[in-house]
């Protein structure tokens, strides 16, 4: 069923915008995927249970358990009506389950090796989607749009970023329905591609150029710039921090004289959705003035204007898991550092944020505390990986399968912490799905997790 789901996910858009289905029940079969993993959890649960079988123990138990206690004292505490908040965390609490379906099941690492062949699989239809539409033009982009319907779900909606304000001239987003979503999902695959890499022979780098591409072709900066992070990642789990400090340097050199070059710092910022910029001017733009100026009252204006706000007024628990009345309690704050009147559209965008919003600093910190300790255990896990291999030259296929898996995990995080802060990564289909499979499969992986007391119940 997972095997299924690993694939599927990338392609829900497509698959589903071809059904000959009301809108209602298109709407109702978005959920499709979230019940088969709920349903397979279950069944793991009912499983262990019944023969007595012990859930392992994994590093982010007690952080996660924190981090929805804290969910749920902000709710009892800011009175943050029920639907609304259920609505606002399901988003990142659903591949959870799939976490814990994952870790707690029984993966040989032939099996873990085909989740990454899948998802290398996917990225390779993803590539050549794309590069359809960057060939074919309006008609073969228009192709691949989602379904034109609003859904409703409970008395919330959602409506589609590329339906609504329009692309990037010039951007692909293969099935996933949004070109951030492309980026961000390529660079799952970049790093999953690299992680099969020992060395840089020219076909590999061909390989990771070409996939480093495609991600710039979505328009998304924040994708364009995490995948260097990701290549630099992975550069120096291999070479060492001599190397990848040379290599640092290098790359600013390059990118600063490409500054000098194009010289944006005088120059109007270019929306590309409304006029066709090139890649690198799609890049360098950011360093704009104008750019800057509108990102005060975005992102940036998150940084200085939402988390002092924050601090000030509600710095415990935050304002509530709801986002509606989360914004109305910020905009009418005694205590005000808002740069203007914040509304539903990009408030999540700087996901930190939003967290500090919801939750307070206790939130946030567990939150934060998730990822430390995701990286920690795949870090410890990459290290025994190595001492094992180096004490038998020719090691066992777990061996290389768990150092494989384990350089995935420390690449994903250092790339997802530093994704949080341009959008809501691990809220989106295309990229939460396959973060936490991987999570997963690091932890099964892992021969020597330990586990809970077994617990046994007959009926």
């Amino acid at each position: 069923m997972i095997y299924f789901l690993t694939g599927y996910v990338a392609f829900e858009e497509f698959v589903l915008k071809f059904l000959p289905v009301s809108d209602i029940v298109y709407s109702y079969l978005r959920f499709f995927g979230e019940l088969l993993i709920y349903i397979a959890f279950g069944k793991l649960v009912i499983h262990k249970l019944h023969k007595g079988i012990p859930f392992v123990k994994t590093a982010i138990d007690l952080p996660i358990i924190g981090f929805y206690t804290v969910v749920l004292l902000s709710i009892l505490v800011n009175r943050s009506p029920l639907m609304g908040s259920i609505y606002n965390i399901r988003p990142f609490a659903r591949y959870i389950v799939l976490f814990y379906l994952v870790a707690n099941s029984a993966l040989s690492e032939r099996k873990i090796t085909t989740f990454l062949r899948i998802i290398l699989g996917v990225g390779i239809f993803q590539l050549v989607t794309g590069l359809i539409q960057w060939v074919g033009g309006p008609t073969a982009f228009d192709f691949f749009l989602p379904r034109e319907s609003t859904l409703g779900i409970a008395g919330f909606t959602k409506e589609y970023r590329l339906l609504e304000i329009g692309r990037e001239i010039g951007s692909i987003y293969g099935t996933l329905g949004d070109t951030v979503i492309y980026g961000i999902f390529m660079i799952l695959v970049l790093i999953v591609y690299l992680s099969r890499v020992r060395q840089l022979e020219y076909l590999n780098l061909l390989g990771a150029v070409l996939l480093f591409f495609f991600i710039a072709r979505s328009y998304s900066r924040a994708a364009t710039f995490s995948a260097l992070l990701a290549g630099g990642a992975w550069y120096y789990f291999h070479y060492g921090w001599k190397k990848t400090l040379q290599l640092a340097c290098v790359t600013v050199l390059v990118f600063g004289l490409l500054l000098a070059v194009v010289n944006p710092f005088g120059l109007e910022y270019i929306n590309p959705r409304k006029a066709r910029v090139g890649l690198v001017g799609n890049v360098t733009g950011v360093f704009s003035g104008s750019y800057v100026r509108i990102a005060q009252k975005q992102r940036l204006g998150s940084l200085i204007g939402n988390v002092p706000t924050v601090l000030v007024n509600k710095p415990i628990l935050g304002y509530g898991a709801d986002q509606n009345s989360t914004i109305e309690g910020l905009n009418m704050s005694k205590r005000s550092f808002l740069l203007k009147i914040l509304s539903k559209s990009g408030f999540k965008d700087v996901y930190w944020v939003a967290i500090l919003c919801f939750y307070g600093l206790l939130g946030l910190g567990f939150f934060a505390l998730i990822f430390y300790q995701l990286f920690r255990a795949a870090l410890n896990l990459y290290k025994r990986s190595i001492r094992t291999s180096s004490v038998i030259e020719r090691g066992p296929p777990a061996s290389r399968v768990t150092q494989r898996i384990a350089i995935i995990m420390l690449c994903l995080v250092a790339v997802t912490v530093f994704l949080l802060f341009f959008n809501r990564t691990l809220e989106y289909r295309g990229y939460g799905f396959y973060f936490w499979l991987c999570a997963g499969l690091m932890f099964a992986s892992d021969r020597a997790l330990p586990t809970y007391r077994p617990l046994k119940i007959t009926l």
